[in-house]
């Protein structure tokens, strides 16, 4: 199929679409984060994206920019109005008006998005009710790649129910994460730290080891230029509730316990007695385990039901073990220190295959990104397809 022509005026306006969707990774819950650019002629009109938590939608805050604008204020009425979209308007109706309706509603001439939404309430359904009232729609897929990467946690947990998922390593350069004893702060530097706090706000939940609150107590916040973003709902692997003995956990106070969910094999009942006032507040989850550990597919499906579009694991190794072990990771950011730590030391990852494994049968990555940070490296990764 031929693609539609798409001017360079077009292809502009487009742009300016993708780099509002971008703003607002991480923030918008469930929903994708999508931006929208309404225009006359070459003059923008409105412009925005979808809003911290999922609505309003970007079309919505487009829209009721627009109407404000001395153009559309006139009497007279106005042609040649077209809206840049990096995904197909929704076609269902929630809380509020679907946002095709709404742009039909507005009067747009010709509509231009990125993506068909995977939505089966919306795919192809928003298009056509805009085509039905005269409005001229075009999918284009330039920009296909930056959108992809922008919208991949929506597209995942449509495409097969389980969030786009980021194991985040900070390791020494032969690959340890923390001395024999358990010493880690700080394998790699500040630079990096920075980026881990970028990274943080991309995603939609943080997931994390019990021996790794334990040994670490991390705060797991959004710190410094992030601390006006709403922090994240931190899971907390637990196979046996082992935690219910700790009183002095820093991400309580840092985060509330609202945020704190743990997923642990222990029936409810058990759970309750063991509860101290100090968990009062946190959520609980029960999840199958299988050799001893909880199971990775069963924990995604918790974390899917809770809105969780894209995840962050940050460890430790037995969980990065896991996932790497089971297959369930979409990417590898791998950040590097400078430092060489004993042998002795831990490592990122335990044995997951047989010692006899042969060298072409253990897992191969592809990179798609290096960056230096002073005298660290941010590397990140991708399964080979």
């Amino acid at each position: 199929m031929k693609e539609p022509y798409v001017s360079a005026e077009d292809k502009k306006f487009l742009k300016l679409a993708l780099n509002l969707a971008r703003r607002n990774v991480g923030l918008t819950g469930k929903n994708p984060s999508v931006g929208c650019v309404i225009t006359f002629r070459d003059i923008i009109l409105g412009r925005g994206n979808t809003q911290p938590g999922g609505r309003p939608h970007a079309e919505i805050m487009a829209i009721k920019q627009a109407s404000e604008h001395h153009l559309l204020r006139r009497k007279e009425k106005i042609n040649d109005i077209n809206v840049y979209i990096t995904l197909e308007p929704c076609a269902h109706e929630t809380t509020s008006p679907s946002c095709a309706k709404e742009i039909v509603k507005f009067g747009a001439n010709r509509v231009i998005y990125l993506a068909t939404d995977p939505d089966i309430r919306t795919n192809g359904k928003g298009k056509l009710l805009m085509e039905e009232a005269g409005i001229k729609c075009i999918e284009s897929s330039i920009y296909k790649n930056e959108n992809s990467e922008i919208l991949r946690g929506y597209l995942k947990q449509k495409k097969t129910g389980f969030p786009y998922i980021t194991l985040k390593i900070g390791a020494s350069m032969n690959g340890k994460i923390a001395t024999k004893n358990g010493e880690s702060k700080w394998v790699t530097n500040s630079l990096c730290r920075k980026r881990v706090q970028l990274l943080r706000s991309e995603n939609d939940g943080i997931l994390i080891g019990k021996n790794s609150i334990i040994i670490d107590n991390p705060r797991l916040n959004l710190r410094e230029q992030f601390d006006k973003i709403e922090n994240k709902p931190i899971f907390i692997l637990d196979t046996n509730f082992e935690l219910s003995d700790s009183e002095n956990l820093l991400l309580f106070d840092k985060l509330g316990r609202e945020k704190v969910n743990i997923i642990t094999n222990r029936e409810p009942k058990d759970v309750a007695s063991k509860v101290s006032d100090f968990f009062k507040g946190v959520n609980f989850e029960k999840s199958v385990k299988e050799h001893g550990l909880l199971n990775i597919e069963e924990i995604l499906k918790i974390i899917s039901r809770m809105g969780v579009n894209r995840l962050l694991v940050e460890g430790g190794a037995r969980v990065w073990t896991s996932f790497i072990k089971t297959g369930f990771f979409d990417e590898i950011v791998m950040f590097t220190g400078n430092s060489i730590i004993n042998d002795s030391s831990i490592s990122c990852f335990n044995d997951f295959l047989p010692l006899d494994t042969r060298l072409r049968d253990f897992p191969n990555l592809t990179l798609i990104s290096l960056l230096k940070w002073e005298d660290n490296i941010e590397a990140r990764w991708i399964p080979n397809s």
